[in-house]
């Protein structure tokens, strides 16, 4: 990328902005969140606070889905919901607490009841809007 000084002294505006976004988290650039989703995943469970065998299609068998959220930059303590979907049935929603700090991580588990197909699971502000949301495929 190359920058140019114009006569006025003054960085081009195209430029600026381009610098800008780059020192942005993804999650930042949309703006109104209550703070940065850095992961919603699923997976096949959680350890030490961490999601351990990440997965976006789970095996035929599989009793257990889990969906993990790491949140950054939290202003002030706030509620997220997780709502869980099969084939476009909601099947459960798991109030969350996200607390006020640098970084905060929490998880819900579903039961898959043996449902096989597409699986969704959206993460919900206090006012339902959607922060962020993941698919994954039961077998």
């Amino acid at each position: 990328m190359t920058m140019r000084w114009n006569a006025s002294g003054r960085w081009g505006l195209v430029t600026m902005v381009w610098v800008l976004l780059l020192g942005l988290p993804a999650a930042a650039w949309s703006q109104g969140e209550p703070f940065a989703v850095t992961r919603f995943v699923v997976c096949e469970n959680v350890h030490d606070r961490s999601p351990v065998n990440v997965l976006d299609i789970f095996p035929a068998g599989t009793e257990t889905v889990y969906c993990f959220l790491e949140a950054r930059d939290i202003p002030e303590p706030t509620e997220v919901t997780m709502v869980w979907y099969h084939e476009e049935q909601e099947l459960a929603r798991v109030a969350l607490a996200v607390g006020q700090g640098p970084r905060w991580r929490t998880y819900t588990r579903k039961k898959t009841m043996g449902l096989t197909g597409n699986w969704k699971v959206y993460l919900l502000d206090s006012a339902e809007n959607t922060l962020a949301s993941v698919q994954f495929v039961l077998e």
